[in-house]
């Protein structure tokens, strides 16, 4: 999918909900929001890096980055960690393996390790870290990211922001809504399973499941098969 696509989508994410009323519906949103906007910058990293591989005129350019999904986390009263496994990471040099903050994401690049890059983006921390005392550590299979708490002492539930929203409307009780929000989810799930790629669709699929009831699935789908009938849609 495009850059100018993905963009569009984020826009069209947003403008859904400013019009969305009920915490289901800005909840399943939120989430596919968030998820392109990490599409968005994982492409921005692999233009960047393509860039510099052809500006330094090395076979480095052959090298496709891989993506990374998979990883623990833990905390401190000072740190938030998170722990990356990699096989054969710790022969790679100390340039090679990298973390750019902001106080509210990272981005690790991990370069030529067995011929292949290596990146993860994690956006929307849930609080402000320090972003001059955070740093990483190269260990045996794994990268060690330590994330400093700008405040001490505060204890993160989840990591990010977005999983902080889900948790929240998961948590909430959901009173009965005589406008029937149910039925414009639909509609809004069905336009963005059809258009989007097998992540999205994951992605979808996924938040249906955590936000609906089986049996509403079945009624507003027309079976009982809930998630079944998406491939259908």
């Amino acid at each position: 999918m495009s850059m100018e696509q993905l963009k569009s989508d984020v826009a069209e994410f947003a403008a859904l909900l400013e019009q969305a009323k009920s915490a289901r519906v800005k909840g399943v949103l939120t989430t596919g929001k968030a998820e392109v906007e990490r599409e968005i910058v994982n492409l921005e990293m692999k233009a960047r890096l393509a860039a510099e591989r052809q500006a330094s005129g090395s076979s480095e350019a052959k090298r496709y980055l891989h993506e990374l999904t998979d990883y623990g986390w833990d905390q401190s009263a000072k740190f938030v960690k998170l722990f990356i496994t990699l096989n054969g990471v710790q022969g790679c040099s100390e340039e090679a393996v990298t973390v750019n903050y902001t106080e509210t994401s990272l981005q690790l690049h991990v370069c030529d390790l067995s011929g292949k890059d290596f990146g993860l983006t994690v956006n929307n921390l849930l609080h402000a870290i320090d972003v001059d005392k955070s740093y990483r550590k190269i260990k045996t299979d794994m990268v060690a990211i330590y994330l400093k708490k700008a405040e001490e002492g505060v204890n993160w539930d989840v990591l990010t922001s977005i999983q902080k929203r889900l948790k929240q409307k998961q948590d909430t009780e959901m009173t009965k809504d005589t406008d029937n929000p149910e039925s414009a989810l639909v509609n809004i799930m069905k336009k963005m399973y059809n258009d989007g790629d097998s992540k999205t669709k994951q992605m979808i699929a996924k938040a249906w499941t955590e936000s609906q009831d089986k049996s509403r699935m079945g009624k507003e789908f027309g079976g009982a098969g809930g998630l079944d009938t998406l491939g259908d849609l």
